[in-house]
């Protein structure tokens, strides 16, 4: 099983929901979809780096997401929290001295996505999450690293599990995850979705996991 992820978020526009998601894709035809993106991805590629938020690649949004739909093997995943849904006390850990702890909401929904997949199901499981900058740098990457790592091996104890944290040039099939990402954050605050809402792919989806 190959797994494919990235964030989006809104934690400052207080017109808009608030919320931290982790959205993106699982797969067990790797190879077959690795071939078409490529494919899909050439006329593209001379324009600039490929990311969801530029208008120059909303066609190229829309095959993404067709990718999956023609995979049978493959499903949508996001899971998303809004801020104002999380459980504020003085033992709460998402929140220090009245500050939002990001850090805290993002593995905790992490974990939550996860531990709903069937990874049990599987030998070998690879997680790739497009890289962002974490709050203590090397050493905070570092240990979320190995909090996600910790927790699949203490929930699935018979999966061997790899979790990568790469930049999405590095993976092309993380662009994939970053349209998927971009597309639910549009849903998320509000905007129309013809493409999501037309295609219905399988997708599994969890809301506010921390209350």
């Amino acid at each position: 099983m190959y797994i494919f992820l990235d964030e989006s978020y809104n934690l400052k526009d207080r017109t808009k929901l608030q919320f931290v998601s982790i959205n993106g894709f699982e797969t067990t035809a790797i190879k077959r979809i690795w071939k078409r993106w490529k494919t899909y991805r050439c006329e593209f590629v001379s324009k600039a780096r490929i990311h969801a938020t530029d208008r120059r690649f909303d066609l190229l949004r829309e095959k993404a997401l067709n990718l999956l739909y023609n995979s049978p093997e493959s499903n949508l995943l996001t899971v998303f929290q809004v801020i104002q849904e999380i459980p504020v006390d003085k033992n709460s850990l998402y929140f220090k001295k009245g500050k939002l702890n990001f850090e805290a909401i993002y593995e905790d929904i992490l974990k939550a996505l996860l531990n709903r997949l069937n990874l049990q199901e599987y030998k070998k499981v690879v997680i790739s999450i497009d890289s962002r900058k974490h709050k203590n740098g090397i050493l905070g990457k570092s240990q979320f690293r190995e909090n996600i790592l910790a927790y699949l091996k203490s929930r699935f104890p018979n999966t061997f599990f790899q979790f990568d944290i790469l930049p999405s040039s590095s993976n092309i099939l993380l662009e994939v995850a970053d349209f998927i990402s971009n597309t639910f954050y549009k849903q998320y605050v509000g905007q129309k979705n013809e493409v999501l809402e037309k295609l219905k792919i399988k997708t599994i989806q969890i809301k506010n996991p921390l209350n």
